[in-house]
């Protein structure tokens, strides 16, 4: 073998060795779990909190069966507990829908969507943007209802503010 011939075996095995360190470097790129913690984490994604899911799930059973009063506690003590989770302020939302409170479920629909900007992405296992859309449309008809009977109500001004806002970030939703 001459000098030739050693450097061509010593490169041959320099790559071979790099091949297969690069090959498991990407192999472990490659892991799944890996990939969705990755992308949670640029994403911008909030875990789940157990408690508040369950706790949720207990309060729109008891909407379900109309005890509204003893839910809206509920919501309201998740409030408090979680202020930066959006789901207790949707599920409020929901419930002031029900009372047929308008005016007080967009603001809590408005905290929700701004806390949590996946409620209007279609793409997404939370989106309610077909059930806020249709809050804010019969909010806002009864807001113009309010005002032509009383021109001058200042509350609900501030409220078809919110109402206006609602409908923009619907407008403005991924989808």
């Amino acid at each position: 073998m001459d000098r030739l011939d050693k450097i061509s075996m010593i490169v041959i095995i320099i790559l071979v060795v790099s091949s297969v360190v690069l090959a498991n470097v990407y192999k472990s790129e490659a892991d799944p779990e890996k990939n969705i913690q990755k992308k949670a984490a640029i994403a911008g994604f909030v875990p789940v909190n157990e408690e508040v899911v369950s706790k949720v799930k207990a309060i729109k059973n008891l909407m379900e069966s109309n005890n509204l009063g003893k839910a809206e506690i509920m919501v309201k003590e998740l409030i408090q507990k979680y202020p930066y989770d959006g789901e207790p302020h949707m599920v409020m939302g929901d419930i002031f829908m029900r009372k047929q409170q308008l005016f007080n479920a967009m603001p809590e629909y408005k905290e929700a969507v701004d806390l949590n900007p996946d409620y209007l992405d279609k793409n997404t296992p939370l989106f309610q943007g077909k059930k806020i859309q249709v809050a804010v449309r019969e909010a806002l008809a009864e807001a113009e209802k309010s005002l032509d009977a009383d021109p001058g109500n200042e509350s609900v001004k501030e409220s078809r503010k919110t109402i206006y806002y609602l409908e923009r970030r619907i407008a403005g939703s991924c989808g």
